[in-house]
């Protein structure tokens, strides 16, 4: 898609995207007001209907306190004459509006029923409400009996003094709740429903307009109100539940309210066909206007469009210069300058690039003539060596006869020491260079670590003692397996390794050497606590004939080619080599040596 397709692409999307969010925002702005007017107005309807409860309460309680006077009944009941009871209970029910009339004696035990006459007595469900009878001449609860909800009124039967008690049920039924409905000011669909003995919330009573009961129409505090938002029949409702105060004893009763959203949305729906039709005409307009611009705004970037595509692919003709001077001229003189400037550098880059080939392959010839020289100038130097380290041992042994002055005893045997000490560095030398070269050969055999371990320790415990230094061999035991390697090469590169840390330990510090195996893998771990050294350091100082400027001070000895040494023979059977070291702290070498023949096999 061209560039002026795509901006007036963007300006349509963008004021289409402008309407659409303020007419989301205006719109669920609008809804949340008036979901919380219809919160309010429902808590305002809870409260009227508990007080129309009240109010019905009154008015019971005087018809219920009438009841008790009546002269029958109080005969009856002293009396115990069943039938009698029966007949008046019945019948001041029926004049007060109540379904079942119960006699409760004064121990709370139930003499009589209306509901069930034939039955056994059992006890009165609701003490704590025959307790405020007595204590205040009656007393008025909700309460949920069975799957029906009553308003119960208690009074004591006086003659003169209490002789039992009656409690009026009077049934909170479909037919009362639309009543309630109907005289209130804002008609609400109304809904009671009661917990049952398994825990489930079911309708005990309802009005005529209703919705069905929610899952969990109240919390368990029961001083709380809770209000949601549901969807019925593709309509959409507001609820608020609020728990009523029940008689000490009752199942909880709940009081759900529900409003009709649709109804207060109607009249803000109605604007959506006007506010589309606005939209419309401004995107008609939006998009004549999107037009012109880009008739004046798009060839020129078209054109330097594809002048930036030529550049990338290698053609550096500057673009035609424009006329106009605005921020698309400026960008044309930009790009022609830019152009320029890329094919200056294209040719500089290209004598770099030459230049560091160039480079490359000198110091690769560099390196192998290194590589040669060295493993030339060891052949060369061995021969002599080999010569001076004879002869000195002849001297040693005065193969010739005795001489005559002890001293030079001595000093044969400082040449010899230096003769081997020079004869090792030229094989190391050779090693290294070779070991460079891919072209250094492993004696192969079945080998235990801990020995090797164990000799080049032993080896070296005079030159630690000599230097104040300590040095102990710990876990011995675990790296016991046997593995394949070269026993003298792996001895060298141990040796070199533990000498390090002893010459560059002060008096007075330890060197440990450790090992321990697990699964196929051995490893190795030699610490000190002499000198350290910077972390930064850890990659240069194993290279060859690297050394630490505190090696350089006269004080330690060394021609740099024990680490690179020991870390090529380590990793030619299969392992590997890390440093840690922290100045004044100490430097740790680990090594990683694998128990397979197999997997040294390939490494050699």
């Amino acid at each position: 898609m061209s560039f002026r397709y795509r901006l007036a692409l963007f300006l349509v999307v963008t004021l289409v995207a402008v309407q659409a969010l303020t007419a989301a925002f205006a719109y669920f702005y609008l809804r949340h007001n008036l979901v919380e007017r219809g919160k309010r107005e429902l808590l305002a309807e809870m409260g009227v209907f508990t007080r129309q409860l009240e109010f019905l309460s009154e008015r019971v309680s005087d018809a219920v306190t009438v009841a008790s006077l009546d002269y029958a009944l109080r005969a009856a009941v002293a009396q115990h004459n069943h039938g009698t009871e029966l007949s008046v209970l019945r019948n001041h029910g029926r004049r007060i509006g109540a379904t079942r009339m119960m006699l409760v004696a004064l121990n709370g035990s139930l003499e009589l029923d209306t509901e069930a006459p034939n039955k056994s007595a059992g006890a009165f469900p609701f003490p704590a409400l025959l307790a405020t009878a007595a204590a205040k001449d009656n007393a008025t609860a909700l309460a949920a009996i069975g799957d029906r909800i009553y308003w119960i009124v208690a009074v004591p039967v006086r003659a003169p003094v209490p002789i039992a008690f009656i409690a009026a049920c009077i049934p909170v039924d479909g037919a009362l709740l639309e009543k309630l409905r109907a005289i209130s000011a804002q008609p609400r669909a109304i809904l009671l429903a009661a917990r049952g003995t398994d825990g489930r919330w079911r309708i005990a009573a309802q009005s005529r307009r209703h919705l069905p009961l929610p899952e969990a129409p109240m919390a368990e505090s029961a001083s709380t109100y809770s209000s949601s938002e549901t969807v019925e029949g593709g309509f959409h409702y507001l609820r608020v539940a609020a728990r009523l105060e029940t008689a000490k004893g009752s199942r909880p009763v709940v009081a759900v309210l529900s409003y009709p959203l649709d109804e207060a949305l109607a009249t803000y729906r109605s604007v959506v066909i006007p506010l589309l039709l606005l939209l419309g005409f401004a995107l008609v307009a939006a998009l004549a206007g999107a037009m012109i611009i880009v008739r004046g705004v798009s060839r020129p970037l078209e054109m330097l469009a594809g002048a930036a595509r030529r550049i990338a692919a290698g053609d550096y003709t500057a673009p035609p210069k424009l006329r106009q001077r605005d921020e698309v001229g400026h960008l044309a003189d930009a790009l022609i300058n830019m152009t320029h400037s890329i094919a200056e550098r294209e040719a500089a880059l290209k004598q770099a690039v030459d230049a560091t080939e160039i480079a490359r392959s000198d110091a690769v010839r560099a390196n192998e003539a290194k590589s040669q020289f060295l493993a030339n100038m060891s052949h060369e130097l061995r021969t002599p060596l080999n010569a001076i380290v004879g002869f000195s041992e002849m001297l040693q042994q005065q193969v010739l006869g005795p001489m005559g002055v002890p001293r030079y005893l001595d000093y044969a045997q400082d040449i010899h020491v230096s003769g081997e000490q020079l004869l090792g560095l030229v094989e190391r030398m050779l090693d290294l260079s070779e070991a460079e070269a891919n072209r250094l050969a492993l004696v192969k055999a079945r080998l235990w670590p801990a020995d090797v371990l164990r000799q080049s320790v032993a080896n070296l415990q005079f030159l630690a003692q000599r230097a104040g230094v300590k040095l102990t061999f710990a876990n011995a035991s675990c790296c016991s397996p046997q593995m394949e390697g070269d026993a003298a090469k792996l001895g060298q590169a141990f040796t070199n390794l533990i000498h390090n840390g002893i010459k560059f330990t002060p008096a007075g510090g330890e060197v440990c050497v450790s090992g321990h195996s697990k699964d196929d893998r051995l490893s190795i771990r030699i610490a000190d606590n002499g000198i350290g050294m910077e972390p930064d350091l850890l990659a240069t100082v194993v290279r060859p004939f690297h050394r630490l400027r505190s090696a350089l001070d006269g004080q330690h000895q060394g021609a740099g080619l024990g680490l690179p040494f020991a870390k090529a023979i380590i990793e030619l059977h299969g392992g590997s080599l890390e440093l840690a070291s922290e100045v004044g702290q100490g430097t740790t070498v680990s090594i990683e040596l694998p128990i397979h023949a197999n997997a040294i096999s390939q490494a050699a």
